[in-house]
């Protein structure tokens, strides 16, 4: 898919090139550079329910540091940090602890435009992400299935054309930030984000990668804000010959909600279901011993502004028969500044 690929880079290009006189330096001698550093840490405390064993355990997750240094009015470079378990599919992966860049990047603001090049984040998922609001108690449903990496080494481009709609449009390498480049395969997304009304959101996504099959992902999101006091969000999700496997495809649809009690107090809920296709001449769906469906439900707690605190009940219920169901209590704990 050369054209494909040609198509994707004149769009991109021509975006960075010729949108409102991207590299003017107008008053640049005015500006003073500064930078800031952040640091975020996820941690837990969980115990498991229902089992004889009993698993219980103090964590840290997940701890970014990160450092954002303002060169002019219009370009900045980012650097984070990213610790934890860079695959947590198994007992003894959560054990290991490394760090890996999940930021360096270049960074250019002009108006209503935003360049990226380099380790960046990822738009493919950030919208759903973000109207979940409990990253550090679960990740969003394309994260945890792998669906997509939230980051990788690439270039980016967004757009706002108006209060209404914004584009984005991102070539990467394809396997995340934690992996180098190992072919000449690339990946190339597309997003549109729609807010129709005051608190409404509509967020639509394709992308392409072609080695030996294409894979392509496919999401929608809805999602409705009321004025802060409420949240509510459903979103549907496709991956076509997931791993490059032939007739490997995924589904699945992941619906949330959250409600301000009190002024620090909030209620969540969420359920997750993911699913397979049965390939031709197989017994099960080819997916079976990681299908099933997710309940996290909970309450957090929110001391000052930059602390989140959450006593939640979480249920992974697998749909292959074989498989017992796990069930736990957490505690999480967000801290940052």
């Amino acid at each position: 898919m050369k054209l494909y690929r040609q198509i994707f880079l004149t769009l991109l290009f021509s975006l960075v090139f010729f949108s409102n006189n991207l590299f003017s330096q107008d008053e640049e001698n005015k500006f003073e550079p500064s930078g800031n550093v952040h640091v975020k840490v996820f941690s837990n405390f969980h115990y498991q329910l229902f089992t004889d064993e009993q698993e219980s355990a103090f964590a840290v997750d997940r701890a970014y540091f990160g450092y954002e240094y303002f060169m002019s009015e219009n370009f900045s470079v980012i650097i984070k940090l990213d610790i934890g378990s860079p695959n947590q599919d198994s007992q003894y992966d959560i054990l290991k602890r490394y760090a890996y860049f999940k930021n360096a990047a270049l960074v250019y603001k002009k108006d209503k435009l935003t360049f990226r090049f380099g380790i960046i984040d990822l738009y493919q998922f950030k919208v759903q992400e973000k109207f979940w609001g409990h990253r550090y108690i679960y990740l969003s449903f394309q994260d945890k299935h792998k669906f997509g990496s939230s980051a990788d080494l690439g270039t980016s481009v967004s757009y706002k054309f108006n209060d209404f709609i914004s584009a984005d449009l991102t070539l990467m390498n394809g396997e995340g930030y934690n992996q180098l480049q190992n072919d000449n395969t690339y990946k190339s997304g597309l997003g549109i984000t729609i807010l129709p009304v005051k608190g409404l959101t509509a967020r639509f996504y394709v992308d392409y990668t072609e080695q030996d099959e294409i894979q392509s992902t496919w999401s929608s999101f809805v999602g409705y804000d009321f004025n802060k006091i409420a949240r509510i969000g459903v979103e549907y999700n496709y991956q076509g010959n997931n791993k490059y496997e032939k007739d490997h495809d995924l589904q699945g649809f992941s619906t949330y909600a959250s409600y301000n009690v009190f002024e620090k107090w909030e209620l969540f809920a969420r359920y997750d279901k993911l699913w397979s296709n049965t390939i031709e001449g197989e017994p099960y769906d080819w997916n079976i011993n990681k299908d099933g469906s997710a309940i996290i439900a909970g309450i957090q707690y929110s001391p000052i502004k930059n602390i989140k605190i959450a006593a939640n009940y979480q249920d992974w219920y697998p749909y292959a028969q074989n498989i017992d169901n796990e069930s736990y209590f957490y505690l999480n704990f967000e801290y940052k500044f």
